[in-house]
């Protein structure tokens, strides 16, 4: 631990200045959120982390078999202040696709945001549900 203080102090002199500017502009992140599916009978659910993105900043479509969710936030400067360094993204956005196949009822998906969590209720086609064959 004592050898890598003199060494990180080495290295931050060294790019002083050179990369000081790399740090001040803005810049846009892209990122595939990470998702949880799960199935139940009845229908199936996605779960996906967007961490800090509001309803505003989010889309989702159905494209024929497709679900398409995009999503967006920005990380605003407060009034009175600017940027001397930029470590995170001035803009992140968000993107992921699902092929959903034929046992999805597209007319009847619905979707939550609760604290940055996005949960994507996807019921099942009667045509997909188990269903019991009586024997005769």
């Amino acid at each position: 631990m004592t050898t890598l203080m003199p060494m990180t102090r080495v290295l931050d002199a060294a790019f002083k200045g050179a990369m000081d500017n790399c740090h001040t502009t803005d810049y846009t992140h892209n990122l595939t959120p990470r998702a949880d599916v799960l199935e139940s009978e009845t229908e199936f659910r996605l779960v996906l982390d967007l961490p800090g993105v509001s309803s505003e900043g989010l889309e989702i479509n159905l494209e024929k078999q497709t679900l398409i969710v995009k999503a967006s936030k920005e990380t605003p400067v407060p009034e009175g202040f600017e940027v001397k360094r930029h470590e995170r993204a001035s803009q992140v956005q968000f993107s992921r696709t699902f092929n959903l196949g034929n046992s999805v009822d597209g007319e009847n998906i619905s979707a939550k945001l609760d604290a940055g969590v996005l949960n994507i209720t996807l019921p099942k086609s009667e045509a997909s549900k188990p269903r019991r064959i009586e024997v005769k």
